[in-house]
């Protein structure tokens, strides 16, 4: 009997249920992990959950992500370890380990992009929105979130308090459309893996930009407002393509 190591269930796992199907799950549970080791969200030497945290994150059964664990055993890019201390982790993340799926993987890419296009384009709306509608009680949270971001300088958790922070934006425009359409679109380029881009240096551009959002927020200034949640999109999450 296997005595493993698991990882609780993260930031970076949360979400995926809203994106497997029952229908092909092992491949889509397979490409949403292989995508976040591309994109570095789980670099090498990460710990993945356990195939029962897994599987009821996932509202999946504990054979479908073992047979997906068993798709990306074989690619060389997770590993099984036995013992004290074992578990499953990936193991490699090298170009030529992910290059069996780089056709998959490009097409990942470019659809996210497009995504990440639309997303500044509508955070744009739920910021200027926000500052019509938000209420002094909105914005004292938004200052709280904002603050709390910028105590939080590690990659995982960054991105957690950032999400928050974007999502309390979405419901100050006390529309439950928006803020459904928020989620959707999150999901859709996290694929149950936060991976935007991190560096110490743009997080402190992200922590200038939130002061800079609230206050056009707390001013009532919807262009601002929006015209700043727009710019801080894409100058944190679409590096230029090389």
């Amino acid at each position: 009997m296997m005595n493993e190591q698991t990882a609780p269930v993260g930031p970076e796992f949360s979400g995926l249920s809203d994106v497997v199907s029952l229908t092909s799950a092992p491949q889509q549970i397979a490409d949403h992990i292989l995508s976040g080791i591309a994109v570095g969200a789980l670099p090498e030497g990460t710990l993945l959950p356990g195939e029962r945290a897994l599987a009821a994150d996932l509202q999946v059964s504990r054979s479908s992500v073992r047979a997906a664990l068993l798709r990306l055993e074989r690619l060389g890019v997770v590993e099984r370890r036995r013992g004290r201390g074992g578990g499953t982790f990936v193991s490699s993340a090298e170009p030529t380990a992910l290059a069996p799926m780089a056709g998959r993987i490009g097409e990942f890419h470019a659809e996210r992009r497009n995504l990440l296009d639309a997303r500044a384009i509508f955070q744009n709306s739920l910021a200027a929105t926000a500052a019509l509608r938000r209420t002094e009680d909105e914005l004292t949270e938004l200052r709280e979130l904002a603050q709390r971001y910028s105590e939080r300088a590690e990659a995982g958790v960054a991105r957690t308090a950032d999400a928050q922070f974007h999502f309390a934006i979405a419901r100050a425009g006390h529309n439950p459309e928006l803020v459904r359409m928020a989620i959707d679109i999150d999901t859709r380029i996290n694929a149950g893996f936060r991976h935007d881009p991190f560096s110490h240096k743009l997080f402190d551009h992200a922590v200038a930009d939130h002061a800079a959002i609230v206050e056009a927020i707390a001013d009532q200034d919807a262009q601002a407002a929006g015209q700043l949640c727009e710019e801080h999109f894409r100058s944190t999450t679409m590096p230029p393509a090389s």
